[in-house]
C-alpha cells in the first residue's frame, strides 16, 4: 500500500514533510547561504578580512554613488541579455535537431559540444583574441589577401566580438543541459495534438514549450546570471575596447587596489544577489504548481521525425556553429602552440610542449586537477540529485528555501564567493583544520558548481511521472530500491551530462583556487590544480610573447 502524504497525495519518499526536508535545508543554508551572508557582513566592515574593523556604510556610498558603477551595470545587462537570447536559442535548435529529427551530421553535435565545453574560457578568449586581432589575426589577414585591401573584416575587440564569442561558448552549456529534457519528451503528445487538428505552430506553443518550461527557464536564468559574471572573455576582449562589465570591475576592486576594496566588492556583489533572487522568484511565478510529466508508462515514445527538406537547413546550421565555436578557435590554439610568438614567421616547432613536459610540476598539477574534477564533479552531482529530488517531492514550504539557496553561489563572482567561503571556514573552530588544504578548495568548487548541477537534473526529474514511483512502492519496493530502479535509469543521460559539465567547470575554475585568503590566520597554501599552476607562473607561454 502506498503511503499517503498531505492532502491525500501519494508520497514515495521521506521528503514530503517539513521534518523530512529540514536536514537538507540546514545543509543548503550552511553550504550556499552562509558564505553570501558573510559577504553581506563584509560589505559593512571598513577593513580587510582578519583585521579589526568598524561598522560603516562607506562601501555602499563609494560604489553606488559612482557613475561608473551604473555604466558598467548597463554594459553587463546588455551583454548578458544578448548572450542569453542568442545562446539559448542556439542550444534549443541544436538539441531539437539532434534528438527529434533525422538531420545529417546530428551525431557530431554532442561530441563537438563536449570539446567546446572542455576548452577553458581563458583559452577560448585567448584563441579568439588571436583569430580576430584587427592587425595580424588570421581572419583579417586572409580577408585582406583575398580583397587586396587593408580593410578589417572582423574586430574581436568590440561589442560584436564580445557577444559572438560569449554566445558560442554559452550555447554549448545550454545544449548539454537541454539534451536530457529533449530526449525525455514523448512524441505521442505531439501526434495526439496534431491528430486533434492542431497545426505545427500551435503544437509547438501548446505542447513543446509548456513541457520544456522548467528546462528553458532554468537555462535562461543560468545564462543570464553567467552573463552578469563573465570574466575571462570580457577581460581579454572587452577591456582593450574600453568595455567594462560587472565582473571586471569587482575584480579590479579586489586585485588592482592597495589595499584591496573588499567592502566595495561585497557591496557590488549584493546587487547581483538581488537580481538572482528576483529571477528565481520570477521562475516560480511563471511555472507555479503545474506538472511537466512526459515520461510515463504505456505509450511513451521518443522516435525522431523526418523533417523533409528542412534537414539540409539544419545541417547548414550545425556546420556554421561548429565552424565558429570549435574548428576555428581550436585550430588557432594548435597553431599558436607551435609558434615561437604570435604572428611570427619563424618555423613551427614543438619547443613549447617540450618545456611544458620537462616541468616536474605539470604532472602533479594534472593529477590534482583530475582528482578535483572527477571526484568533485561526482560529489556535486550526487548532492544536487539529492537536493533536487527532495525539492520536487516535498509538500513543505521549505522546498522554496532549498531551491533558492542553490542559486546563490552564482549570485556573486567566483573571486568574491571564495572570499566568503574562506571567512566561513575560518570562523568555525571545528572546520579550521580544512584551512590551507585541498579539501577547502574542493568544497569551494562544489559550492560554485551547484547551480549547474541542480539545473541539469531538475528538468529530468520533473518529467518523470510520479505513478512510476508509486507503482514500485505498491509492488513492495523500498524507497531506496525504487530510486535505484526507476529514477536513476531514467535520469541517467541528464546526470552523466551534468557530471561532465560540472567536471569541466570545476577543472577550469580559476577564481576559487587563486583567491587570496585573509591575512589571519596564515595564508592558504592551496594544492595546485592546472588552473592555479597557470596563474602562479606569470611568465606567458612562448606562443603569446
Amino acid at each position: 500500500m502506498t503511503v499517503l502524504g498531505r492532502l491525500g497525495r501519494p508520497s514515495t519518499g521521506p521528503f514530503t514533510t517539513a521534518r523530512g526536508l529540514l536536514p537538507i535545508t540546514l545543509l543548503c543554508l550552511f553550504l550556499f547561504a552562509l558564505p553570501i551572508a558573510m559577504l553581506a557582513v563584509g560589505a559593512f566592515r571598513n577593513a580587510e578580512p582578519g583585521l579589526p574593523a568598524q561598522w560603516s556604510f562607506d562601501a555602499f556610498r563609494r560604489t553606488y554613488v559612482d557613475p561608473a558603477t551604473y555604466e558598467t551595470l548597463r554594459n553587463s545587462v546588455l551583454l548578458s541579455t544578448s548572450v542569453t537570447i542568442l545562446s539559448t536559442a542556439t542550444g534549443v535548435i541544436l538539441a531539437f535537431l539532434v534528438t527529434r529529427t533525422t538531420t545529417p551530421l546530428r551525431r557530431l553535435v554532442t561530441p563537438a559540444m563536449v570539446l567546446v565545453i572542455a576548452l577553458p574560457p581563458l583559452f577560448y578568449a585567448i584563441s579568439w583574441g588571436m583569430l580576430g586581432n584587427p592587425r595580424i589575426g588570421p581572419v583579417n589577414t586572409l580577408f585582406q589577401a583575398l580583397t587586396g585591401t587593408e580593410a578589417t573584416l572582423f574586430n574581436v575587440n568590440s561589442w560584436t566580438g564580445l557577444i559572438l564569442v560569449s554566445t558560442a561558448k554559452s550555447a554549448a552549456f545550454g545544449y548539454i543541459l537541454l539534451l536530457g529534457p529533449f530526449l525525455a519528451m514523448d512524441r505521442s503528445l505531439k501526434e495526439a495534438a496534431q491528430a486533434a487538428g492542431a497545426g505545427r505552430m500551435r503544437t509547438l506553443l501548446g505542447i513543446d514549450v509548456p513541457v520544456l518550461a522548467p528546462a528553458l527557464t532554468g537555462v535562461l536564468i543560468l545564462n543570464f546570471v553567467i552573463g552578469l559574471e563573465y570574466f575571462d572573455v570580457p577581460l581579454f576582449l572587452g577591456v582593450p575596447a574600453g568595455i567594462s562589465v560587472f565582473s571586471t570591475q569587482i575584480y579590479g576592486l579586489v586585485n588592482d587596489r592597495t589595499p584591496a576594496d573588499y567592502g566595495g566588492a561585497s557591496a557590488l556583489s549584493l546587487l547581483i544577489v538581488g537580481v538572482v533572487i528576483a529571477l528565481v522568484l520570477l521562475q516560480w511565478r511563471l511555472l507555479g504548481n503545474r506538472r511537466y510529466t512526459t515520461v510515463t508508462g504505456k505509450g511513451y515514445r521518443t522516435e525522431p521525425w523526418d523533417i523533409g527538406g528542412w534537414r539540409w537547413a539544419g545541417t547548414a546550421f550545425i556546420l556554421g556553429y561548429l565552424l565558429l565555436a570549435l574548428v576555428l578557435p581550436f585550430a588557432q590554439l594548435i597553431q599558436g602552440s607551435l609558434q615561437p610568438f604570435f604572428g611570427g614567421d619563424a618555423a613551427y616547432s614543438l619547443i613549447n610542449y617540450q618545456e611544458l613536459l620537462d616541468d616536474p610540476s605539470t604532472l602533479a598539477a594534472l593529477r590534482s586537477t583530475f582528482f578535483v574534477a572527477v571526484v568533485g564533479g561526482l560529489v556535486t552531482m550526487a548532492l544536487a540529485l539529492l537536493i533536487t529530488y527532495a525539492v520536487t517531492h516535498s509538500e513543505s514550504r521549505l522546498r522554496r528555501v532549498v531551491d533558492l539557496t542553490t542559486w546563490l553561489p552564482w549570485a556573486v563572482p567566483g573571486v568574491v564567493l571564495a572570499l566568503g567561503i574562506a571567512w566561513v571556514y575560518v570562523s568555525i573552530p571545528g572546520l579550521r583544520q580544512l584551512y590551507a588544504t585541498v579539501w577547502i578548495v574542493a568544497l569551494g568548487l562544489i559550492v560554485a558548481a551547484m547551480p549547474i548541477a541542480t539545473r541539469s537534473v531538475q528538468p529530468a526529474l520533473t518529467q518523470i511521472g510520479r505513478e512510476l514511483e508509486e507503482a514500485a512502492r505498491i509492488g513492495g519496493a523500498s524507497a531506496r530500491r525504487m530510486f535505484a530502479g526507476i529514477v536513476l535509469p531514467l535520469i541517467a543521460p541528464s546526470f552523466l551530462a551534468g557530471w561532465f559539465v560540472v567536471a569541466i567547470v570545476v577543472s577550469g575554475n580559476l577564481a576559487i583556487p587563486i583567491r587570496s585568503p585573509p591575512r589571519r590566520p596564515p595564508p592558504f597554501r592551496f594544492w595546485s590544480t592546472s588552473s592555479t599552476r597557470r596563474a602562479r607562473r606569470p611568465r606567458p607561454p612562448r606562443s603569446s610573447r
